[in-house]
């Protein structure tokens, strides 16, 4: 079918809309950035572009800027959580396909997608999609647990005991390792769902220990925690098969959010 490239710095809209696009047969690239969408962008040159319009490190509104200086044709929606008419209407006449709220859910999202590609209208003239569920979780299911094995792989002694309390609210079971041989030992023997991954560790560092397990363990989400100056190395380890990166000091309502939606998408 098609390349679509998603750049959002959000897991759970990353997460939601790539599982249906890949179900329709599409082929999906991923970006947490906006520096890192355009890289994606250069490198896999996608038939069509969802972009969030608020991003770290360049922000949407950058990112449309060169990619339109890449390509004047790929068609690109914009995301947002907040919006005004005259930002939508500046953002259509610089050549936005749509402009949509992320408020609004995921099945609009999905419908412009197959609008855009051509997919065959209903008699109604509207996109034949599926009904999807909203991007963000509904209340009740945000606040029940989550469940899963979840290895920690940390040398920091203080941040795992934090992790491990967050993550036993969710109802995971974990397991930790204080550096990358630990960790490398312990994924192979209990086979976790998730893997959170330091970047700095000793023994073996994080991006060492993706590498390893990344192409044996194809079950296993791994995610990145970095430092600020790591930020650039977290970004390349999503081609190495990270699903996420967070940086410290750690949300812990982000990555709470963010492991739950990962959990829902690997059962």
């Amino acid at each position: 079918m098609a390349k679509i490239l998603i750049i959002d710095d959000d897991g759970i809209v990353r997460d939601a809309l790539s599982v249906f696009l890949v179900r329709a047969g599409h082929e999906v690239f991923t970006a947490a950035d906006g520096a890192n969408g355009v890289q994606v962008f250069k490198n896999c040159t996608p038939d069509l572009v969802v972009l969030d319009r608020d991003l770290p490190l360049l922000s949407g509104s950058g990112v449309f800027d060169n990619i339109r200086a890449i390509s004047k044709t790929t068609p690109i929606i914009i995301l947002t959580g907040f919006s005004a008419s005259e930002e939508a209407d500046a953002y259509l006449r610089c050549g936005a396909a749509a402009f949509l709220s992320k408020g609004d859910g995921l099945s609009p999202v999905l419908a412009w997608i197959d609008r855009l590609l051509g997919v065959p209208l209903k008699k109604d003239g509207a996109p034949a999609v599926t009904e999807a569920p909203a991007l963000k979780p509904a209340p009740e299911a945000a606040a029940g647990p989550a469940g899963g094995l979840v290895l920690i792989a940390d040398d920091d002694a203080e941040l795992r005991k934090v992790l491990r309390r967050c993550l036993a609210a969710l109802a995971c079971e974990i397991i930790e390792a204080e550096n990358g041989v630990e960790a490398l030992a312990l994924a192979r023997a209990r086979k976790p769902d998730i893997v959170l991954l330091d970047i700095e560790m000793p023994g073996r560092n994080g991006v060492e220990v993706l590498k390893e397990l990344a192409p044996e363990m194809t079950g296993t989400g791994f995610m990145m925690i970095t430092g600020n100056e790591d930020e650039e190395l977290a970004r390349q380890c999503l081609e190495l098969g990270a699903f996420d990166y967070i940086s410290k000091p750690v949300s812990l309502d982000t990555l709470g959010e963010i492991i739950k939606a990962r959990l829902l998408l690997q059962r």
